[in-house]
């Protein structure tokens, strides 16, 4: 199909946006980008033309960090519910994501579902690879974590799992772990972003194979005038930083203080997303932990998060509503992700060429429509 989509708010990159563009759809890329609607010319009649009203659009988001939705895991998924999973994710602008592997699992478990997804690419949402949080992770950053299945940090383990897949993009590491360093300089050899997490490692542990940190003042040593803790080092810009940014698992007035001083090139939106996403308020077992959803809060019965409920959608409201430009959320939510693991050529702005993955909203970030691939997804 060919689509124009005209009268438009165009959110084009981190940088500009165009108040009254147009964009031109041809199958699954982009064909032309106008800064004016008025002034387009030489369209070949066979484009649908589309009176968005001055609504945005911007590129689909990256979900790097994500356990699941509407009670399907990636823990236990089957190529079936992976397509129901890419479906929902989709629905709420999610067009890219990395299905995480969580630190519930056995390396048994890890192996089992590697094999299950190597060959798995989306049906609608792209499934852009595996990130495994764990096995290798502090016993004193558990989260909802069982601490028998926290393990030090095992280069022939990981090198069995490399055997085992070949869609492995990040795995999480507490990098204070005895031999952590020479599995992360193995999997930086190997293309897999290192990031640390659930980790009481600071400043001196780290190397420079490690990309960045997992969900940013969760799971970690907290932030110390003395001591160089990781939430220190997100300060220095030097790394990049997951963000949950619900408002629960970071407070409002903490996300003002990362986006004030962290450089917005190195922040990634993460939703963290539990499998009751998308799911009513009640009581569900997560991790094989018993939890309660309460609106956006996700906490197991002895006080912990475990997890999130939100959308990147959602966490984008959220920062709108501290006062983020658009152009700031196109970075959050989209382009830096895509940037991190070499993908920005293909995905993360509106720009010629590039792959039509497009999600629609109002100015208050209401999806209203979603195109994966050029083609219209129903919302």
């Amino acid at each position: 199909m060919k689509y124009l989509l005209k009268h438009a708010h165009l959110i084009i990159d981190g940088n500009r946006e165009f108040l009254d563009g147009a964009l031109a759809i041809d199958g699954e890329r982009i064909s032309d980008v106008f800064v004016h609607s008025n002034k387009i010319k030489d369209i070949a009649d066979e484009y649908e033309e589309i009176d968005l009203k001055g609504q945005l659009v911007m590129p689909g988001f990256f979900d790097t960090h994500t356990h699941g939705i509407d009670r399907m895991g990636f823990d236990n998924a089957s190529l079936e519910s992976m397509d129901k999973i890419s479906y929902e994710f989709a629905l709420d602008g999610t067009t890219s994501f990395l299905a995480s592997l969580s630190y519930d699992l056995s390396p048994e478990d890890f192996d089992e579902q590697l094999a299950t997804l190597e060959d798995y690419h989306g049906k609608y949402a792209r499934f852009e690879g595996i990130h495994m949080e764990g096995p290798f992770l502090s016993k004193k950053h558990l989260g909802v974590g069982n601490p028998v299945l926290f393990l030090t940090p095992d280069l022939q383990m990981v090198e069995d799992f490399m055997r085992k897949t070949s869609r492995l993009k990040q795995m999480t590491i507490a990098y204070e772990l005895e031999g952590a360093e020479e599995v992360g300089k193995y999997l930086h050899d190997h293309d897999v972003r290192v990031m640390c997490g659930h980790s009481d490692a600071v400043y001196e542990d780290l190397d420079e194979n490690v990309d960045g940190f997992t969900h940013l003042f969760n799971a970690m040593r907290p932030l110390h005038h003395r001591d160089i803790t990781l939430v220190n080092c997100a300060f220095m810009n030097r790394w990049y930083c997951e963000l949950i940014a619900d408002g629960n698992h970071v407070d409002r007035n903490v996300l003002k203080l990362v986006i004030n001083n962290i450089d917005k090139d190195k922040i990634i939106l993460v939703t963290d997303s539990s499998t009751a996403r998308n799911l009513e308020d009640g009581e569900y077992e997560f991790m094989s932990k018993k939890c309660t959803k309460k609106g956006t809060k996700f906490i197991t019965h002895d006080g912990h998060y475990a997890g999130s409920v939100v959308s990147i959608n959602d966490e984008m409201k959220v920062l709108r509503e501290l006062g983020v430009k658009y152009t700031d959320l196109l970075l959050y939510s989209s382009l830096n992700a895509f940037r991190f693991y070499g993908l920005d050529k293909q995905f993360g702005t509106l720009e010629k060429g590039k792959y039509a993955d497009l999600v629609i909203m109002d100015e208050q970030l209401n999806i209203k429509d979603v195109y994966v691939r050029g083609n219209f997804i129903h919302v």
